[in-house]
């Protein structure tokens, strides 16, 4: 079952997947990992999984998930003000006592500009299930660094005239095959996003029907 969602941001979003000019800025998409990651957590199906620590996630864990997420793809979206953040390397992870403690500690901080998407932009994204699961028409969800970033999901009847894929999942983690047609195009973020553009709804179901 595919379903197909409308997405628009409550709070800016914070991920730092590109640097240009000496800014840590945020590229206008919303990853399919991210997603995953973030509904699993709204359904608290399981709690092992490793998004739950500071260690790297084991991305092969979301085929267990029993559903996928395309890229949300930008529909409309403005940029947030550069900011200059203050921070330590170990402030990053969740709020936690030994955490804060650590802090305190911590002889250096680091100095940086950011820059986020704006609260408001909208997104659109369509959700493969394997499986069933009951969600309703209109939704939160978190994302972003410290999950600080709130998505506000409404459910769409229309397909989207257009899908973007992050073959890094595809591929990668669910060992599908992906064949690109001449309109369709990559872009490579960062190394678990691989974005293809271009793609139908109908891409998407073949893809997983085989």
């Amino acid at each position: 079952m595919i379903r197909h969602y409308k997405i628009t941001l409550l709070s800016p979003l914070f991920c730092y997947n590109k640097t240009e000019g000496g800014v840590a800025s945020t590229e206008p998409f919303i990853g399919d990992i991210s997603l995953n990651y973030a509904l699993n957590f709204a359904l608290a199906k399981k709690n092992e999984y490793t998004y739950q620590i500071k260690d790297k996630p084991d991305y092969e864990e979301i085929k267990e998930f029993g559903f996928v997420w395309t890229i949300g793809r930008p529909i409309y979206y403005e940029k947030t003000p550069i900011f200059t953040r203050k921070t330590s390397e170990i402030s990053d992870y969740m709020v936690r006592r030994d955490i804060i403690e650590q802090m305190g500690k911590g002889l250096f901080k680091n100095y940086f500009h950011i820059q986020g998407i704006k609260e408001g932009s909208i997104f659109e994204a369509s959700l493969l299930t394997f499986e069933d699961i009951k969600l309703p028409k209109t939704f939160t969800l978190r994302i972003g660094v410290g999950r600080e970033c709130l998505l506000l999901f409404e459910e769409k009847k229309e397909k989207p005239e257009e899908i973007w894929l992050n073959l890094y999942t595809i591929k990668k983690i669910f060992g599908k095959d992906v064949k690109l047609r001449e309109s369709q195009m990559l872009r490579f973020v960062l190394s678990h996003y691989i974005i293809g553009t271009g793609f139908k709804v109908e891409d998407l179901e073949y893809i997983f029907s085989n």
